[in-house]
């Protein structure tokens, strides 16, 4: 078994557009911060939450 790297690469592609679309779409201000922290926090649980489903893989390939 191993990891899906895929999903990972694909959370990784759609925080890149988040954060281009609002930097494009948003104006400078407390509103674009707010979003862009929220973006990345957004990251960080999607990064964690693709390594607990992944959590088998992982240990699987930690014993070879």
């Amino acid at each position: 078994m191993r990891p899906a790297w895929w999903q990972l690469y694909g959370i990784g592609l759609v925080l890149v557009l988040m954060i281009g679309l609002i930097e494009i779409g948003v104006a400078t201000g407390l509103l674009r911060t707010m979003l862009e922290s929220a973006t990345v926090i957004l990251g960080f649980a999607l990064m964690l939450t693709w390594r607990h489903h992944n959590r088998t893989a992982f240990d699987l390939g930690r014993r070879r």
